[in-house]
């Protein structure tokens, strides 16, 4: 079935929100007829029961949702699924993980008495500090000057919309005009500030096929825009490599209707590269690692867990041993 808009935002927003999910029976999964060269070896035991407390600045580190029957907390990792840490450690949903620029400090979500706000805590973990307090607001983003912090924000009577915080004075302006279409009109900043990605429907509504596109333009101009994708497949969530010189990004262009792929593409729309087969939803959050050779992404499909993909082979490793009921998300890896 093509992308849906309603259905899509209501099944997007309440999942997304409360990191919960489920998968047909249908669903292919990771052992499918066509497997994906996933290794099954599992790097680290690291169940809650047995996170580590000490001795957190010694390894580059991947923030996460981890999700038990209990809550719904801000954690990091080692890439190598060692010294799993709770850093939000608080009775309340969090969600969507966002490390700053120098990798000190984490902006989240969390949703507070039905209103998500945006917080901020030390990369270290510590008492997380509110930031928002008005409308209902998630999927922070720092801008690469570190300073000021992007966010969603819905009146949860259907308008989105994008503002920007100044960390420096706490003065929240508009980025985006409000509309009814959270999704596609997502930003993606590059490292270096130069560039935007996002989601673009100017060539569907041609068409009128429901695909979206990846685009990118110069920050400093707006006439430099250039689309990186035009197919009649719908092509998502645009993720910058920390060099700003290519990008990873979802696509059904495979032919499988709400089953996406993950690709990479440089800046300027060439040497476009199929990484896996298309076996990821809509939902799913990925993050480049700071040498660019891996892109960590979460699989609800079939029971969620993260892995770190390599961009030259393909190869899936699983990056927790979660016990049954426990789930991993929003991987967001240190800068």
């Amino acid at each position: 079935m093509k992308f849906q808009h309603k259905s899509f935002l209501i099944l997007w927003f309440v999942i997304g929100l409360w990191l919960t999910g489920c998968a047909g029976a249908s669903t292919p999964t990771l052992e499918s007829d066509k497997p994906l060269p996933v290794t099954q070896q599992v790097i680290a035991t690291s169940a809650v029961a047995t996170v580590e407390k000490a001795n957190r600045d010694d390894c580059n580190r991947i923030a996460l949702v981890l999700t038990t029957e209990a809550a719904s907390d801000i954690y990091t990792v080692c890439s190598d699924g060692s010294r799993l840490v709770n850093i939000s450690d608080d009775p309340y949903p969090d969600s969507q993980p966002a490390w700053s620029p120098d990798g000190a400090t984490i902006a989240f979500a969390s949703l507070h008495n039905e209103s998500s706000q945006i917080y901020i805590v030390d990369s270290k973990g510590g008492k997380p500090a509110q930031l928002t307090f008005d409308y209902s607001n998630d999927f922070p983003i720092w801008l690469p000057d570190g300073k000021r912090i992007a966010f969603r924000t819905t009146d949860r009577q259907g308008l989105w919309w994008w503002r920007i915080l100044d960390r420096e004075n706490n003065q929240i302006s508009q980025y985006s005009e409000s509309s009814y279409d959270f999704f596609f009109q997502t930003p993606a900043w590059s490292p270096d500030g130069q560039y935007l990605a996002y989601m673009s429907l100017v060539e569907q509504k041609q068409r009128n096929d429901g695909a979206s596109q990846i685009h990118v333009k110069r920050m400093d101009s707006t006439q430099d825009d250039i689309a990186l994708t035009n197919d009649t497949w719908a092509n998502i969530s645009p993720t910058w490599s920390p060099d700003s010189s290519k990008i990873a990004f979802l696509s059904e262009r495979d032919g499988n209707y709400n089953l996406f792929a993950l690709y990479v593409i440089n800046r300027d729309g060439t040497n476009i590269q199929q990484i896996t087969q298309p076996i990821f939803s809509d939902r799913a959050i990925l993050s480049w690692s700071p040498n660019a050779q891996q892109i960590a992404i979460d699989q609800d499909i079939p029971h969620g867990n993260i892995y770190l993909v390599d961009i030259q082979s393909g190869t899936m490793n699983k990056l927790l041993n979660l016990p049954g009921g426990e789930r991993a998300s929003a991987p967001a890896w240190q800068p």
